[in-house]
């Protein structure tokens, strides 16, 4: 063995040993989101509540509000007039409350990134569509992650 691996072993075997698991993982998870009242984009709401699961057994039952935004402005054109690029940005409104509706909290949560147009226009909207996809991510990263500390 190259000696140069042999801390990373080291570290490997440690925190195989000791059974850790990261705290704010689904398997922890101490509450379920079971409804979604989605408005504005519908699309792009349903896109997010897809990406949260329920959790069977969970202590809290939640219920969750989304209004959803998105807006794409074209943020530079070349010289003949032809976009070369677009700004993207979508807003979720999250409102989450529990079975008696009292609210748990409430908050706006975006994400913005740029877009090089393609020559192609299908390309364009296949670019966008991982683009957003990434974003809706990144948001329910972070709503979970509230979640969590709310729960823990």
């Amino acid at each position: 063995m190259n000696l140069k691996f042999l801390p990373f072993f080291i570290i490997f075997i440690f925190f195989e040993g000791c059974g850790y698991q990261p705290i704010l993982s689904e398997k922890n998870q101490k509450f379920s989101i079971n409804n979604f009242l989605i408005t504005g984009d519908k699309k792009l709401g349903q896109t997010l509540a897809n990406k949260i699961y329920r959790v069977e057994g969970a202590e809290n039952i939640l219920e969750v509000g989304i209004f959803a935004t998105k807006k794409r402005e074209v943020s530079a054109k070349s010289a003949k007039g032809s976009v070369k690029e677009y700004n993207l940005a979508i807003k979720f409104q999250i409102d989450v409350f529990t079975e008696a509706n009292e609210k748990v909290f409430s908050k706006l949560f975006s994400q913005h990134q740029t877009l090089k147009a393609s020559t192609l226009h299908v390309d364009t909207l296949n670019r966008e569509k991982k683009i957003i996809n990434d974003m809706v991510n990144e948001i329910r990263e972070e709503l979970l992650l509230q979640l969590n500390l709310i729960y823990s």
